[in-house]
């Protein structure tokens, strides 16, 4: 009797896991069937700062958001063959990008997408598929803490409880930018003080 209550506990923590990674790929709306793009491509906002330039990767037409500053270069997550796992953590050769969360996965087979959330700027977290199947995906996140604005290009989703969820196969359909950092060489001309004659 010992012996299958034992195995039951099993059986329920494994469909437990199964119906949290289908709710996940639910709320994600991530599809296995999306196709693959192998080129890199990087995208460089040229010269003014209404300009919305388009990245053109073989059937990729990735728009950039306006506004953005000049020579504003997009970002991407690290390709999946980039990743290495020191310990049961995942991790990139610059220590840039890290997985917090313990992971058993021995190989990484692919990009499944991102998530940014945040308030016009915020942050962002690059997943991956692993070789288990029991396992949650590999969750990437910047090891220094950089502000990213709200991603705006047409491979990310709607702004869905301060979230924006990119579904893609190919890290470059999931492009962000750094929100630049600001310039204090003269924070006093900022707050000049005007009062109003009357």
């Amino acid at each position: 009797m010992r012996y299958l209550k034992d195995h039951l506990l099993i059986i329920i923590t494994i469909v437990i896991l199964l119906i949290a990674l289908g709710v996940f790929l639910w709320v994600i709306n991530w599809n296995p069937q999306q196709a693959k793009v192998t080129e890199v491509a990087t995208a460089v906002v040229s010269s003014g700062v209404n300009v919305a330039p388009e990245t053109n990767v073989k059937g990729n037409n990735t728009a950039l958001p306006a506004s953005v500053p000049a020579q504003q270069q997009a970002q991407f997550c690290p390709q999946p063959e980039k990743l290495i796992k020191e310990d049961v953590k995942w991790t990139t050769e610059d220590k840039k990008w890290e997985n917090y969360t313990p992971s058993s996965a021995t190989k990484i087979l692919g990009f499944i997408g991102a998530q940014w959330a945040g308030i016009k700027v915020g942050t962002i977290i690059c997943l991956y598929q692993t070789n288990e199947a029991v396992s949650f995906p590999v969750a990437l996140e910047q090891t220094l803490s950089q502000l990213i604005l709200e991603p705006r290009s047409a491979g990310w989703s709607a702004l869905v409880g301060n979230r924006r969820f990119c579904k893609s196969a190919n890290t470059v359909d999931c492009a962000y930018l750094i929100e630049p950092p600001k310039d204090t060489s003269n924070i006093y001309e900022e707050i000049k003080y005007a009062p109003k004659a009357n």
